[in-house]
């Protein structure tokens, strides 16, 4: 290695010209003869006894003494043992500071060896005082000139090339040439033997070149060397071994895996001769010719040689660095294989506190998050990779390959929780990172390749076709330039036979799979192994498609026993296993593997997401959530929700999916807010606010184009991981008991039940969303104050609810137009309170009878239906009219339901009438010139004025201050978001009349979370018209507050809202979590109850609706019961529902 040519250089440079020992055969020369011929072991034998005979004639403590500890430091060195070299060092420092002082020039050449011993032992800043101190005591006694000033040159370019500061390096190493070049005369005065230093440099400067994939540079220096060497015959020379070794690299970081294999075998063979089988010179060839073998997939040889090498080195302690080394490796090799536990035994071995190398404590970052990632727990695994990915950007690393390996892995575990983007762009930014140094052909670009075709496939960024024409080029380039039976040809298979499911191709899915099955027990990988349980998930799959449900069994029963409780796959492979053994008939086997499955899951919220930013969670817990369409799917089956314990099961797995969303939520919100609340109150940072504002510019930049978000250099991954980051911290600090998500034991029906007085009822509405979407289906659960068990209520397919009959109650909603001559129609009518509701009231009946009070949580489509205006054509009735229900998020929350008579304050804030700029007709969402590209495709609003808001909150700013509240208002220019987002405190009701805004599907959105499809419009949205887009950027106010801003207002003693805004209760109805619209973020926000609207309103009638539901109010002090009323009058004034009923209230 590079490190044994720089003391030939030292010991050739420094010729002791007044040597005086006992014996005069013994010389630096005769000392060097020996080592040149690789006769390591006379050379050191001699050199301890020319200490002997210095220390026997003047003394332990004398300078004499000095010579002879610096001759066999040298030897140290280039036998690698760096340790006994410091401590040899260390004596002779001594030795200079009490007898000739620290200007003794021998104490430079000390100083110079023992920086350099630092440097190869990795404690690369402890080199920097020793340096500046040779430095000095050169300049003040021999000169900047002298030869052995260069060593200064020589170790500040070492130096910097560890650091990776290659440039700094580059001008250090051409310094020293020139010195060379400079004082030529002066070298030749000192006897230097000739030539020597010219191969060395050559040999060190080829390295920093290797590093800096600089490989035409590296080549020409290395094989001038090598000429010289061989002209020499110094081809058994410790510098031979360490040009081999170069050689063996560059080779290796040319991706030309053959040759460095071979070079590295020769290297073996040389060290073998030189320094003997068990040196550890020798075992460091060892495991380097592992290293590569693993690197070009063969497992099986590797571990050979790296346990090889662990066995001769457990009779070497001292060598914690390279011990490290070998065990990581090894632990690397069984983790490739799929088996995590013998991987974490190895781990365990590895004492990373006592190692001195950055580059070590890279890898085994990545070997945890790899053990984390293939047990199944994705949280760890993420923190760990994470870890690793931020320190190595932070310390600005120029490459680890430790550092690609976790982009791949964290890659993967992106795309298994769906979240695509940040998979894509951390894999794209490594993928032309690789390819701009030459690295198109090394195996980490290869599987870097095929991780992102993955994502993009995915989504749905790229074809079929394209991708399987880069699989193609991928495997041809395994083929030539790595190895023809690489373990990455498992995953070009595995991905080959998913695009044969995508195009229905299912017998050449299995033919794809079988083959990576073939592949991945040829090199001895597990069934643990991530591909590996890909193919046993998509083969039971196909198996189940096709009906061949004993073949799907026994592709399960080969993970049989191999998962733990924490494992993420586990309740999945509970739930196949169960709906397969229901389709057979099985139930009794089935409901028990599928309720283990379910409490597995629960509990695996509670426990694993300790450290992770609510949105975090929220993506977890949706892309671990097969467990429950698998229950859904047997609960849709007749031995399914003919089951009374699957029924209950239905009905807390309902209540409690939803406590994991918004209470953690409130919870996690409240304890942040309550340590800003701190350091504001300390005169501190207030990094709670940093956090809303960077939400708000992320919310901001969502409706940018790309191209703007290039022009600002908005780097979306490093934002998104930012706020993550910071979310987490401000968790964890708070030491909440709630950062998890155990904010509660575990819901039962029975609790709720508890809750609920005489006569009446609460219901649970469900979309069942079951593995064949064309089954989903919905359904009611309810329970009374008496009942023994939940009743389960079918009420129709998911489809004909969400489509044809939405229709229907569209049209039932809308105003209906005046006709002079009616048009004939002859179908027959069809009623949407037949098929939303009677399924419901039948069941109710079937339960108790008749009800006071209904308590119902919406689910799916039912969120944006508003039951009340269903017309039952037999009572020629609203619902309304036969029904008092109460809407809520979640029958849990009956217990914290209140009338809202007691308030915490008497304030009122109104916000309304917007400043939109000039009327226009249409309200549009996009607009898109043909002429403009994808980059700069972006959204452009058209808004009118809304005067009659303004009429509408001045006859509630009247009825309050009559009543003596306290009343802020906030119309046209002061009606700002950013008016909203800084409100001085939280008054008890917030009144908001302006345009709300749902988009279905956002264009090119930053983050794929679903709180960025709604929002409200204010002011701004027309007077940033004015502004740049980096001043709109840094504002954070776009003018359109999304509900993923909503989160971080101060609404905590805000008993009421009422958002007077078109469409300000729609949302996403898929997800069945309630999470995704303004309501959940306004509760996150402190609201306890919310009046919106679900389509656009008349301004008229709705003026008449808010004053007559104030008045109620006031006269009730019940607010269900006020609102309640305030709609019945109403109706009577205005029969067509679209004018009384487009508002909803929840609580």
């Amino acid at each position: 290695m590079y490190r044994i040519s720089l003391f030939l250089l030292i010991i050739n440079l420094f010729i002791l010209k007044n040597t005086s020992t006992a014996n005069d055969d013994i010389t630096p020369d005769s000392i060097n003869f020996l080592k040149d011929q690789g006769k390591i072991e006379e050379a050191k034998g001699l050199v301890a006894t020319w200490l002997k005979q210095t220390e026997d004639r003047f003394g332990d403590d004398a300078i004499e003494v000095v010579i002879p500890l610096l001759m066999s430091s040298e030897l140290s060195i280039l036998y690698y043992e760096y340790e006994p070299a410091v401590t040899t060092l260390e004596r002779a420092i001594d030795i200079m500071n009490l007898s000739s002082g620290w200007l003794y020039p021998d104490y430079a050449l000390a100083l110079n060896y023992l920086a350099f011993c630092k440097i190869s032992l990795g404690d690369k800043f402890a080199a920097f005082p020793l340096l500046n101190e040779a430095e000095m005591i050169y300049y003040k006694t021999l000169t900047q000139k002298h030869p052995d000033y260069n060593l200064c040159n020589i170790n500040r370019a070492i130096l910097n090339l560890h650091l990776g500061e290659f440039q700094k390096s580059e001008d250090f190493f051409i310094k020293s040439f020139q010195f060379l070049e400079d004082n030529r005369v002066e070298i030749q005065k000192s006897k230097s033997i000739s030539a020597i230093t010219t191969e060395w440099l050559d040999i060190q400067f080829a390295h920093l070149y290797i590093k800096w994939y600089k490989p035409e540079k590296a080549y020409s220096l290395l094989k001038e060397a090598q000429r010289n060497l061989v002209k020499k015959e110094l081809e058994k020379s410790p510098v031979y071994s360490m040009l081999l070794e170069t050689l063996a690299l560059h080779y290796f970081y040319t991706n030309e895996y053959k040759m460095s294999y071979s070079f590295h075998e020769e290297l073996f063979n040389h060290r073998k001769e030189l320094y003997g089988e068990e040196h550890i010179a020798t075992l460091m060839a060892s495991l380097e010719i592992g290293e590569t073998l693993s690197e070009i997939g063969y497992l099986d040889k590797a571990l050979d040689y790296f346990k090889s090498t662990k066995k001769q080195l457990g009779k070497i302690k001292e060598h914690v660095n390279f011990n490290a080394r070998v065990l990581l490796n090894i632990a690397d090799i069984y983790i490739q294989k799929g088996d995590a536990e013998t991987a974490k035994d190895y781990l365990e071995e590895v004492n990373i506190s006592q190692t001195t190398k950055r580059e070590l404590y890279f890898f085994y970052l990545k070997v945890q998050g790899d053990i984390y990632f293939t047990t199944g727990d994705f949280i760890n695994a993420e923190l760990k990779l994470m870890e690793l990915v931020s320190l190595v950007r932070q310390e600005k690393v120029f490459f680890s390959k430790h550092y690609s390996k976790a982009i791949v892995t964290l890659t993967e575990l992106f795309i298994t929780m769906g979240r695509l983007q940040n998979a894509i762009g951390l894999c794209e930014s490594e993928v032309n990172f690789l390819k701009k140094r030459g690295m198109d052909n090394s195996a980490i670009f290869l599987d870097l390749r095929l991780t992102l075709l993955t994502a993009q496939l995915y989504e749905k960024l790229i074809d079929n076709a394209y991708t399987m024409e880069q699989i193609t080029n991928i495997e041809d380039t395994l083929t030539r330039f790595v190895n023809p039976s690489h373990p990455l040809f498992i995953k070009t298979n595995t991905l080959k036979g998913n695009l044969a499911i995508n195009k229905r191709q299912l017998d050449s899915a299995i033919s794809f799979f079988n083959k990576a099955i073939e592949i991945a027990d040829k090199h001895g990988v597990a069934e643990m192994q991530f591909q590996r349980i890909q193919i046993i998930d998509q083969k039971g799959n196909i198996y189940i498609e096709k009906g061949e449900l004993s073949k799907a069994l026994d592709e399960y029963r080969v993970l049989k026993g191999k998962f733990s409780d924490e494992s993420v796959y586990f309740p999945d492979f509970l739930g196949r296993i169960a709906y397969v053994k229901a389709l057979q008939g099985n139930w009794g086997e089935a409901k028990e593997l599928i309720i283990r499955g379910v409490d597995m899951r629960l509990n695996q919220y509670n426990t694993q997401l300790n450290f992770t930013s609510e949105d975090e969670k929220i993506n977890y817990i949706h892309h671990t959530s097969s467990i429950f369409k698998y229950f859904f799917s047997l609960m849709s089956m007749t031995e399914g929700y003919q089951s009374p314990l699957m029924v209950e099961k239905c009905y807390d797995l309902q209540v409690n999916y939803r406590k994991y969303f918004l209470e953690e939520a409130i919870i996690r919100k409240k304890t942040i807010e309550h340590l800003g609340d701190y350091r504001k109150k300390m005169n501190f940072t207030n990094y709670v606010s940093n956090l809303d504002r960077q939400k708000s510019q992320l919310a901001t930049a969502n409706f940018f184009s790309i191209k703007e978000r290039n022009d600002l250099s908005i780097d979306t991954y490093m934002m998104t991981d930012r706020i993550n980051n910071l979310e987490k911290s401000l968790s964890f600090v708070a030491k909440s008991d709630h950062d998890s998500l155990k904010v509660n034991e575990y819901l039962s029906w029975k609790d709720i039940q508890r809750n609920l007085k005489e006569k009446e009822v609460a219901v649970e509405i469900i979309k069942l969303n079951n593995i064949d979407p064309a089954t989903n289906f919905y359904v009611a659960i309810a329970i009374s104050k008496e009942c023994k068990a939940p009743k389960f209520i079918p009420i129709g397919n998911a489809k004909l609810l969400e489509n044809d009959l939405f229709r229907i109650y569209t049209k039932e909603t809308k105003p209906k137009r005046r006709y002079i001559v009616h048009p004939k129609n002859t179908s027959k009518k069809v009623s949407s309170y037949k098929y939303y509701w009677q399924p419901i009231k039948d069941g109710l009946k079937e339960l108790e009878g008749k009800f006071d009070r209904i308590y119902l949580s919406k689910d799916g489509i039912y969120n944006v239906i508003n039951l009340n205006v269903l017309f039952n054509d037999n009572t020629e009735k609203y619902l309304i009219e036969e029904e008092d229900i109460h809407l809520v998020i979640s029958t849990s929350d009956i217990d914290t339901k209140d009338q809202l008579s007691k308030f915490k304050n008497n304030d009122i804030c109104l916000f309304g009438n917007p400043s939109f700029g000039e009327n226009v007709d249409d309200f549009g969402v996009r607009e898109v010139s043909e002429a403009t590209g994808t980059e700069q495709e972006k959204y452009t609003f058209y808004l009118e004025n809304l005067p009659g808001t303004e009429t509408e909150l001045e006859n509630t700013q009247a009825l309050f201050t009559s009543r003596g509240w306290n009343v802020s208002t906030y119309y046209q220019d002061k009606a700002t978001e950013g008016n909203i987002k800084n409100l001085p405190s939280s008054p008890t009701i917030m009144h908001i009349a302006t345009h709300g805004i749902y988009i279905d599907e956002l264009i090119n959105p930053i983050l794929h979370n679903p709180l960025l499809k709604s929002g409200l419009f204010f002011t701004e949205i027309s007077t940033n018209k004015d502004k740049s887009v980096k001043e709109i950027y840094q504002s954070g106010n776009d003018g359109i507050l999304t509900a993923y801003e909503v989160k971080g207002l101060n609404l905590k003693n805000t008993s009421l809202l009422i958002l007077s805004a078109c469409q300000s209760g729609v949302s996403n109805i898929s997800d069945g979590d309630g999470i995704s619209g303004l309501q959940y973020a306004f509760s996150i926000a402190g609201v306890e109850s919310i009046v919106m609207s679900l389509w656009s309103v008349d301004d008229v009638a709705t003026q008449k609706l808010m004053n007559e539901f104030y008045e109620q109010w006031f006269q009730t002090k019940d607010i269900d019961r006020a609102f309640r009323n305030a709609q019945l009058k109403l109706m009577k004034e205005y029969k067509d529902p679209y004018f009384w009923g487009a508002f909803v209230m929840v609580h």
